[in-house]
């Protein structure tokens, strides 16, 4: 029995009923040591009937072996690896060693341990115990953490028990707190057999801040006269962070050879028993010793294997040693690892050893780190890396590891860890080769989430050095400077960034397109629009010889900044595609954040929804929050034509501060341009347009030229509504001069709208009609109708009822249909004017769903199983099927073909 803890209990409980009923389900236990909260996963244990159960715990001398924890927890259910699909079940043969490595996308291996437990869980529901999770390798961490915020309909549950130092972001936790007087007077009496006084109760819970285990332990050190009441207690008592002392007072208890095996035990990381006393022979300690720690309750011996009563006790011996003897330790347990299964335990054993530079421990320390970034476990090769290069002698080599290790880290989303091993590195005096690689480091982990300006500055100063030497990444910096400068709005920089790629000596053909797209970019933010598609046409033409899901993002983004939205879905579509197949979960916000802007402004505003709800998902969880607030922007744009104000604003502040902090100009800009959307279909155009006119007129990194492009119709809508023709005519001229030259469709029509807004009422007409003819093709639904809102209005005015009711008729119904419904009223209320009422239609099938529910229809629309879909999206085929079942009860249908069926009309 759990004293105390009825409220946690309760939620356990809860959880595992659930799971039983088909459910998933995660909590994260955080208090400190000895709080109870392996007391608690006990308590689940028990509570467990009808589940299977798995254990994992991370161990302090094991936590930068990458997977160590993870393979400990699934290795029950390692059989069920051939049933997941292929990509993710080579992926977690090649992190466990089982297979041939390929230097695997750790989100990928992420997903196989999604699909191992779902697959699991095809058997009966599942319970996963993870105790002390602060100590859990960082690969195990965040593999273990990506599936837990991805269970939904498997029947799983994880339970996670932690310090302070684990990082749980999306997981929902509770923190665990001490006894009360009560609670903890009756586990004194229960377990210890032991009934205090009121007063030495007390005493003892106050002292020890109601800490369970030192509630337990702390009698054992009092004497039967404190105890009883008839005695003072000790001044000091200890209090709850001191709970190890405790343990380790009961070690020192022990004799020498019990001593030093139990260091040993603590020092190895499996507990594997022959191991463990091979080791401690080494020391000269026979077997006999591990008789007394038995009977002392330190350890117990399970088969093959040693376990410590409580971790505590592994914590207490190893800390409450002397380096020396750790020291010892270590190098007993390296010579006791011998052959290649070993070797990275043993390097690792090797490397706690080294008193100082040693190049042969580095190198075997080097080694394996090397075989950890194969097999996907980049923070624990950002471990290895470091500590190979502590113990290497030359500067140049250390450095090499430094940046070894800074990438490492970056790419397991530690982007401060990265910068400060970049900085180490860097005051070593690298050689021009590896100055380049960490300034192109320091550039790119800027230029994703901090100021593109800095980022700008800090690759075309590092690309200068290297340009007759390594061309081919100078062009890759020299490329990511000109986005930099893009962002920013810097025109100057991106001319001296193209200008600088053009006169790159080199044959790859790499380098001349990434020359064409910053020029092109450099002409399109210079206003020489002609020049600009030129030189991004060539790029879109070339799109089918980029495999590279970046590279063909910059190829994408050319084409969207050219109006050529058809071509620009398909080119985005086609690199997201890439990066799910790849298991490249981290590349899909910055995939995502484009695609999803042009969703939106062609009115798929489900698809969009889903696609920036799916991306800002992704950026929150690796910390990429520029692309986060790009996603951000546009989920308040879509917000803000769907008149859902809170929504909108919400979001559109979040976008703003972060955008504005760090000069992201296009986030900056589609933001405010949300809010003025926002405005205009709310009745408010005088808000609409002086937020928009502040828009075209804001400088660099606090909007973008090609947001005031794109926003230039709806600044021309605002101005008129408010009698500032000189202001609609400027932004009338700021379209034209990119339309002209692009000759987007949706563009021309746009222009021919404003000019019929700007027309003298007899020319009016032909503008209006010319538009409505392009919108045919233009492929922006919402535009259209609002243009024919727009004709409809003015044919009102002018008294041509029965010409004005064609058009506020067919606007009216197109809002509906796009459930917008503050413009369809606003069509309406025309409507009304002209004595017709419109009939309300009823809500369209994708805004019963969810985002996630949209984005799984779309998948099945493609024709893709539900395996497919579940590796598309990162989940499990068991919460695809949940959600599909949900689908069908939403829309009433009855079959896949239905559904495919429903979903082309979306």
């Amino acid at each position: 029995m759990l004293h105390g803890r009825v409220r946690e209990c309760g939620l356990i409980d809860e959880l595992l009923t659930a799971a039983r009923a088909g459910r998933s389900g995660v909590l994260v236990l955080r208090g400190e040591a000895g709080i109870g909260k392996s007391a608690l996963l006990g308590y689940a244990a028990d509570r467990a009937d009808g589940l299977r159960v798995l254990r994992g715990t991370g161990i302090e001398s094991e936590s930068e072996l990458p997977f160590a924890a993870l393979h400990q927890l699934l290795r029950p259910v390692a059989g069920l690896i051939d049933a997941v699909p292929a990509r993710h079940a080579a992926a977690l043969r090649a992190a466990f060693g089982l297979g041939p490595v390929g230097g695997e996308d750790r989100f990928l291996i992420s997903v196989g341990v999604l699909s191992v437990l779902a697959e699991a869980a095809e058997e009966g529901p599942l319970l996963c115990l993870v105790d002390d999770a602060h100590w859990l390798d960082g690969a195990s961490a965040d593999a273990l953490t990506f599936a837990a915020r991805r269970l939904d309909a498997e029947g799983v549950v994880i339970l996670f028990a932690a310090r302070e130092h684990f990082a749980a972001r999306g997981l929902p936790e509770l923190a665990l707190a001490g006894l009360d007087a009560a609670a903890a007077g009756a586990l004194l009496a229960e377990k210890s057999h032991i009934q205090l006084p009121d007063g030495v109760r007390d005493s003892l819970v106050t002292s020890t801040a109601g800490n369970p285990l030192a509630l337990l332990e702390l009698p054992g050190s009092l004497s039967a006269g404190q105890l009883a009441g008839r005695e003072a207690l000790p001044e000091r008592l200890p209090v709850s962070a001191d709970v190890e002392q405790v343990f380790l007072e009961r070690v020192r208890r022990q004799d020498g050879p019990a001593q030093t095996l139990l260091l040993v035990a603590a020092a190895e990381d499996t507990g594997e028993l022959g191991v463990i006393l091979r080791a401690a022979a080494g020391l000269g300690v026979t077997a006999d010793a591990l008789d007394a720690a038995e009977r002392a309750g330190l350890v117990r011996v399970d088969g093959g294997t040693l376990a410590f009563c409580h971790p505590l006790v592994r914590t207490a011996v190893y800390r409450g040693a002397t380096f020396w003897q750790r020291r010892e330790a270590q190098h007993a347990l390296a010579a006791a690892l011998d052959g290649d299964d070993h070797a990275d335990r043993r390097a690792w054993h090797l490397a706690a050893a080294s008193l100082g530079p040693d190049d042969a421990v580095a190198d075997e320390l080097h080694r394996s780190a090397d075989r950890a970034r194969q097999r996907g476990g980049p923070a624990a090769a950002a471990a290895a890396y470091e500590r190979a290069a502590a113990l290497t002698a030359g500067p140049q080599r250390r450095g090499e590891r430094l940046a070894d290790a800074a990438e490492t880290a970056w790419q397991a989303g530690q982007a401060d860890r990265a910068r400060t091993l970049l900085g180490r590195a860097g005051v070593l005096g690298p050689e021009p080769v590896l100055r380049a690689r960490i300034e192109h480091l320091r550039g790119s982990i800027e230029g994703t989430g901090g100021d593109p300006t800095t980022a700008y500055g800090i690759l075309v100063a590092g690309a200068e050095p290297i340009a007759a030497s390594d061309p081919v990444r100078a062009a890759r910096m020299l490329t990511e400077a000109g986005q930099a400068a893009w962002l920013a709005g810097d025109v100057r920089g991106l001319h001296e960034a193209g200008r600088r790629l053009a006169a790159l000596p080199t044959p790859d053909d790499a380098v001349p397109l990434s020359a064409q797209l910053v020029l092109g970019l450099d002409s399109l933010l210079s206003g020489d629009t002609s020049r600009a598609v030129v030189h991004l046409r060539e790029v879109a033409a070339r799109a089918a010889d980029v495999p590279d899901p970046r590279a063909m993002l910059l190829t994408a983004a050319g084409t969207m900044f050219l109006g050529d939205d058809a071509v620009a879905v398909g080119l985005f579509t086609t690199a997201v595609a890439r990066a799910r197949s790849a298991g490249a979960a981290a590349m899909l916000p910055a995939l995502l954040a484009p695609l999803s802007s042009l969703e939106a402004w062609t009115g798929r505003y489900a698809t969009a929804t889903a696609s920036a709800t799916e991306g800002l998902r992704i950026a929150q969880e690796t910390g990429q929050d520029n692309p986060g607030a790009h996603l951000r922007s546009v989920l308040a744009w879509i917000a803000a034509v769907a008149g859902r104000e809170t929504e909108c604003r919400e979001h559109a502040a979040a976008a703003h501060a972060h955008a504005m902090g760090h000069r992201l100009g296009p986030s900056a800009g589609i933001s405010s341009w949300a809010l003025a959307l926002l405005d205009l279909g709310a009745g408010r155009p005088e808000a609409a347009c002086d937020r928009l006119e502040a828009l075209a007129a804001a400088g660099p990194g606090e909007s973008h030229p090609i947001v005031a492009v794109f926003s230039a119709a709806d600044l021309v809508e605002a101005a008129i509504r408010t009698d500032r023709l000189a202001v609609a005519a400027q932004a009338a001229a700021r379209l034209e001069a990119w339309t002209v030259h692009t000759g987007s469709v949706w563009g021309r029509a746009l222009l021919a709208r404003c000019r019929g807004q700007l027309a003298a009422p007899e020319d009016a007409d032909a503008c209006f009609t010319e538009a409505l003819s392009l919108h045919l093709t233009g492929g922006r639904p919402f535009d259209t109708a609002r243009t024919r809102l727009l004709f409809g209005e003015l044919l009102r005015r002018r008294r041509r009822r029965a010409d004005a009711r064609v058009h506020l008729r067919a606007a009216y119904e197109m809002f509906e249909r796009l459930s917008l419904t503050a413009w369809a009223e606003m069509a309406n209320a025309e409507l009304r004017a002209t004595g017709e009422t419109a009939r309300k239609r009823e809500p369209g099938t994708a805004d019963q769903l969810t985002p996630q529910e949209v984005q799984i229809v779309r998948f099945v629309g493609d024709g893709a199983t539900n395996r497919e879909v579940a590796a598309q999206l990162f989940l499990s085929p068991r919460t695809v099927d949940y959600h599909l079942r949900k689908v069908f009860t939403k829309l009433d249908v009855s079959s896949r073909a239905e559904l495919i069926k429903l979903a082309a009309h979306w």
